[in-house]
């Protein structure tokens, strides 16, 4: 009997805003990688998480969600999700609600068809439509993409996983490992912790205050015995923005920093002691500099 070879490879999460990639992500990496909110375009850069079995390495990258770009930090995201298509996939899970595909959404198809990637659609938050009108959407994208396999997922319960992941593991090429076994993701938690931070100001800000806000870590310092020491900068762009942030008397950011530390603490497992500080970076969604200072342009 001859042994099975050992398949890795990159699978980019692929579509619009808000169809649900980041909780697919969680949900087929059985942990919290990605940050999830209610509002679109949460996710800003490409965020990649390991997922391996006894024969197979999958490394799943989520993109942020495809949009024409109106300020320069959305033209990086968009450059994220075009740079992963292009250049670190073996394979392509197209994303989207049980509906036919928006105007929008026709230059991320036209792209995928260019790839020629195997594709893998997943028709996520079908407990929202009738099955008559998922099974319309699934015929359409048949037809349309020629996918490898066509999954129907509820990503929120978990729903329809298993079969995601079944699809990924059979277009997996031979191939080593990418990453040492262990590692899920090649993130830092430096990172991790900006992104928990940047998830609560979503959660609890409204109108344009999440998508102006920017989270910097000035420093991570883990000592033995005692809580780690984590001192975060939130960059806003314009001066009426940061009395919103901090709140009266304060109270907003401390209900930010109690809700931030604590979602730091399930991740990190150790206790943390967290101080946040609102900084004016004027425009900085369309400044280069601060957006290479940020980690958005390389």
């Amino acid at each position: 009997m001859t042994e099975q070879k050992f398949k890795a490879g990159f699978v980019v999460l692929a579509g619009l805003p808000n169809v649900g990639k980041s909780t697919l992500l969680n949900a087929l990496t059985g942990g919290k990688l990605s940050i999830v909110t209610a509002k679109p375009q949460t996710t800003r850069q490409n965020i990649l998480a390991i997922r391996e079995t006894r024969g197979c390495q999958a490394i799943l990258v989520d993109t942020p969600g495809f949009l024409a770009p109106m300020y320069k930090l959305q033209g990086t995201m968009l450059e994220e999700m075009r740079r992963a298509l292009k250049n670190d996939a073996d394979m392509v899970c197209f994303v989207t609600e049980p509906r036919l595909p928006e105007p929008k959404e026709e230059e991320l198809l036209k792209s995928i068809e260019a790839s020629s990637l195997p594709v893998i659609v997943v028709i996520n938050k079908v407990d929202k439509a009738k099955p008559e009108e998922v099974e319309k959407i699934a015929a359409y994208y048949q037809q349309r993409l020629t996918p490898a396999a066509i999954a129907r997922t509820c990503a929120m319960r978990c729903e329809g996983i298993k079969e995601v992941f079944s699809a990924v593991e059979k277009l997996l090429p031979e191939h080593e490992r990418y990453f040492p076994q262990g590692e899920w993701t090649n993130r830092t938690e430096r990172f991790y912790v900006a992104e928990m931070i940047r998830e609560k100001i979503f959660l609890l800000y409204k109108k344009e205050i999440p998508y102006s806000c920017a989270v910097e870590i000035e420093t991570f310092a883990e000592k033995e015995g005692a809580p780690d020491y984590i001192r975060a900068v939130i960059h806003v762009e314009r001066d009426s923005q940061k009395p919103i942030l901090i709140g009266s008397g304060g109270k907003a950011i401390k209900l930010l920093r109690e809700c931030a530390q604590r979602e730091i603490e399930k991740f990190t497992r150790r206790k943390n002691r967290l101080e946040l500080f609102v900084k004016v970076s004027p425009d900085w969604r369309n400044n280069p500099r601060v957006l290479k200072e940020l980690g958005y342009i390389e």
